[in-house]
């Protein structure tokens, strides 16, 4: 881990390449650090239902709640945790959730490399 409190992590998509992102442990400490110490996560992934809004990586199986920096609004590029449905979420546009979700950090590559998935496509998080 960097001084700063980040972590910098591959995203792989099987079949179609990785991108970068970064879990930035300020954010949401609890989450963050029960999702590094469950590293490597092999997972899944489908997009939100009707449409590419984000890919989620449901069963994280962390169960953490929220905490006081928790929000509905999500931005391209961050990743969040949803600690109602205990998912991992990337975020591909601008997205308001129905609970609120716990932002870990994000992605410091194209996001636009998820839209080549398909919905069950295994989905690898490692540290790099």
């Amino acid at each position: 881990m960097s001084d700063g409190g980040e972590v910098v992590i591959k995203i792989e998509l099987f079949g179609i390449g990785a991108v970068k992102g970064k879990i930035m442990r300020h954010l949401a400490p609890l989450s963050a650090d029960a999702i590094i110490d469950h590293l490597p996560i092999i997972l899944r992934g489908r997009f939100s239902f009707g449409k590419k809004a984000y890919w989620t990586l449901p069963g994280i199986e962390i169960f953490k709640g929220t905490n006081i920096k928790s929000s509905q609004a999500a931005k391209k590029n961050d990743i969040v945790y949803n600690p109602k449905s205990d998912e991992l979420i990337f975020i591909l546009e601008d997205f308001t959730f129905s609970n609120k979700v716990n932002k870990i950090g994000e992605i410091t590559d194209n996001i636009d490399f998820f839209l080549k998935a398909r919905n069950g496509l295994n989905t690898k998080i490692t540290m790099f």
